[in-house]
């Protein structure tokens, strides 16, 4: 229904062939690489560095949960509309590249945390922050049309979606961290029932782990709080779980468990980051 309503232009195949004929031949690899900006296991990361930085531990949690919603949301929006994805226009990615294609994940993600971290933040100047936010968000846009794994009108959506995800859970929403982590892994459960599931271990994994590590240690500070050498392992594992998953084909609850481990650890550092809570 949505790609009969506006096929033109955010559908139609022309306007990702034009789009990407404008982009020079020299730049396409770079894009490629520019497209992991937007990864979930990329996006995650940042959305836990600024849980390790941040002036505060709520604000970083905050910053966290609105990654978890973004997450679980995808994948629920996936499973819904199930649209396939452009494959006759594959240009770099793996002929077999799966999943469905809206909205685009990659533009959602890193649309509701770097607008997060831009909106959160307190150092530099606020258009600064939204002006590197930006780039960032149009650069994984453009880079999932060039590849050709999605139309105009899945990454508009997806970067429309992530911002107001980020609005909402910084701006509007009062819940208390521990109950956005795990409002995020009760959406991604659900969305079990759909035919998308991509996004699902990854999400109730870090959620469990983010869940379990905000109501045990926010106000008992452990030793293992504010550890650099913790937080960088944990970071480096959400990473490495990521790489497993995708090219190793992990069997999902290895998945969850590795995102448990690694997610409980790496908030439990960053609340410690903050001696008192604020």
């Amino acid at each position: 229904m949505i790609r009969r309503v506006l096929e033109r232009p955010l559908f139609d195949p022309l306007v990702n062939e034009t789009i990407r004929a404008t982009v020079p031949g020299p730049l396409r690899p770079g894009l490629e690489v520019a497209t992991h900006l937007g990864d979930p296991a990329t996006v995650l990361v940042v959305a836990l560095g600024f849980a390790w930085i941040g002036s505060s531990r709520k604000r970083g949690a905050r910053v966290l949960a609105v990654a978890l919603v973004a997450f679980a949301v995808t994948n629920g929006l996936k499973g819904l509309f199930v649209l396939e994805r452009p494959v006759e226009q594959l240009a770099f990615a793996a002929d077999d590249y799966g999943g469905y294609a809206f909205p685009s994940g990659h533009a959602l993600g890193a649309a509701a945390v770097y607008g997060a971290v831009a909106l959160a933040a307190e150092w530099s100047r606020p258009r600064r922050r939204y002006a590197v936010a930006g780039v960032l968000i149009a650069l994984v846009a453009l880079s999932r049309l060039v590849l050709g794994v999605h139309y105009v009108g899945d990454v508009v959506a997806g970067a429309a979606i992530g911002i107001g995800i980020a609005v909402g859970v910084l701006w509007l929403l009062t819940i208390d961290p521990g109950r956005l982590f795990a409002m995020a892994g009760a959406l991604a459960v659900a969305s079990y029932a759909t035919p998308a599931r991509a996004f699902m271990p990854a999400t109730v994994g870090a959620a469990l782990g983010a869940v379990g590590a905000w109501y045990a240690l926010e106000r008992r500070p452990r030793r293992l709080e504010g550890s650099p050498t913790a937080f960088g392992l944990a970071a480096l594992a959400v990473l490495a779980v990521r790489l497993l998953s995708t090219t190793q084909g992990i069997h999902w609850s290895l998945e969850i468990g590795g995102y448990v481990l690694a997610v409980g650890v790496a908030v439990a550092s960053a609340l410690g980051s903050h001696r008192t809570p604020r």
